[in-house]
């Protein structure tokens, strides 16, 4: 059965809920059957495409998944990493500039991304200086402030 592109990825998508693929051949298999013909390389794109990674579930058995937003900082993640990645925070009007230890300006800013913080528009980073856009001046001197703090 010749399935369009979006049917096929939706099949594939109903596949890995429902059942415990833990591989491209297995997924194969499962489309096979159902009289889908695929090649690897199509499943592989799909694989991509869908955002369909292996991670191990509750039972420690390996099984496909679609890969979900990432996981959110938790506080010690973000502390720990002003403490062992930052050099200085410097707030302009609504606006904070975080210097970083030589190449760390990418991997503070995802820690402070993931931490969903709500003073925290959004981050631009580059190899060791990171700009955090807040809402409002009165919010980027309270975030100055407590981001300051978790460097001590």
């Amino acid at each position: 059965m010749g399935l369009k592109k979006k049917e096929r990825q939706a099949f594939i998508l109903e596949i890995i809920e429902r059942e415990d693929i833990d591989s491209q051949e297995e997924l194969m298999k499962y489309l096979l059957n159902a009289g889908i013909d695929i090649t690897q390389a199509t499943v592989s794109r799909d694989i991509n495409e869908l955002r369909i990674v292996r991670h191990t579930d509750a039972t420690g058995k390996y099984r496909y998944a679609v890969l979900t937003e990432t996981p959110k900082t938790d506080a010690n993640q973000i502390v720990n990493g002003f403490q062992q990645l930052a050099n200085s925070v410097t707030r302009v009007e609504f606006m904070l500039v975080i210097k970083t230890t030589s190449g760390n300006g990418n991997r503070l800013a995802a820690l402070i991304d993931g931490a969903g913080l709500d003073s925290v528009i959004g981050t631009l980073a580059g190899h060791d200086t990171i700009y955090v856009t807040s809402p409002s001046v009165q919010a980027a001197t309270a975030l100055a402030t407590e981001f300051t703090n978790w460097m001590a």
